[in-house]
């Protein structure tokens, strides 16, 4: 008889432990907004600097959305996002993306350009953070 009071006990613990676990992970819960991130494959490789001498630069991107229920809304803007990206780092001095303070403030910009760019497209900013997965640059 005592074997079976523990097995209903221990079905009980774990009827209310997923109990307690579905209420705490609910999906309907708003503050559980998780960050999401697009790869923006494949990588770049983009000409900059002056007309005198062409210099390549070789990088991977990353973005940081600031909910990742609005990742297939990036998506499907990619080819418009890519454009974006490679028009703004023409546009960039050799000593700008030299100087780590500088590209830090070019990313910024790169952000500002993104997130109109959605407004325009999605009427949300959508896009958090552009970050640099990997940067290769010829001297």
């Amino acid at each position: 008889m005592s074997f079976r009071v523990i097995r209903n006990f221990k079905f009980l613990i774990i009827a209310l432990i997923a109990t307690c676990a579905g209420s705490v992970f609910s999906a309907d819960d708003d503050s559980a907004i998780v960050p999401g991130y697009v790869e923006l494959d494949p990588s770049f490789t983009l000409n900059y600097g002056d007309i005198r001498r062409t210099r390549y630069i070789q990088t991977t991107m990353t973005l940081r959305l600031s909910d990742s229920s609005t990742e297939l809304d990036v998506k499907a803007h990619n080819d418009a996002i890519r454009h974006t990206i490679i028009m703004q780092f023409s546009e960039q001095s050799a000593e700008t993306l030299k100087s780590t303070e500088k590209r830090d403030e070019f990313l910024s910009q790169l952000t500002a350009a993104l997130q109109e760019l959605m407004v325009q497209e999605t009427g949300e900013p959508l896009i958090e953070r552009v970050l640099l997965t990997t940067f290769i640059m010829q001297p």
